[in-house]
């Protein structure tokens, strides 16, 4: 009889164990795998998003025709903007395609002590009008602020 007990004991707590297991595995375990499962897409949907933004801002928007439609541009930004949480960083973004709209377009406003009809021969041959200059050094600018987006958006990648 004494066998008996004891064997039924081990066979009950072999039960109540498995029971505990599952239990344990369906509350506690399935959440957890849930929210990492959860931190990992939308960690590949960001990688996605601000990988095709900064192409896009690191080639100044000619890589996909962007670079004189700013509606266009902004259209594909919104993903990546929906994925921010940092509204300097959404505000940058804005500004750096306007400022390519208006570098494009000739609406920039570039400061200059230059006469309208300046013009300097390069040693390739061409002529660099004041228009052309201007143009160049608000592109390397518009460049710099590219770079420095590029970097806040792999800051914000590192961090999720």
């Amino acid at each position: 009889m004494n066998t008996i007990t004891i064997v039924g004991t081990i066979i009950g707590s072999a039960a109540f164990g498995a029971v505990a297991g599952k239990l344990l595995d369906a509350f506690v375990l399935s959440r957890i795998n849930d929210k990492y499962e959860r931190k990992k897409w939308l960690r590949e949907i960001k990688i996605e998003a601000f990988t095709k933004l900064t192409e896009e801002l690191l080639s100044l928007g000619v890589k996909g025709q962007l670079h004189d439609d700013p509606w266009r541009f902004r259209a594909l930004a919104a993903k990546a903007i929906l994925l921010l949480d940092d509204p300097i960083l959404i505000k940058d973004i804005y500004a750096f395609i306007d400022k390519l709209y208006q570098i494009n377009t000739g609406s920039s406003v570039a400061v200059s002590n230059l006469p309208d009809d300046f013009s300097i021969q390069l040693p390739s041959g061409a002529k660099a009008t004041k228009k052309d200059l201007e143009k160049g050094f608000s592109l390397n600018e518009l460049e710099k602020h590219a770079i420095n987006i590029a970097n806040e958006l792999g800051a914000n990648l590192k961090s999720t």
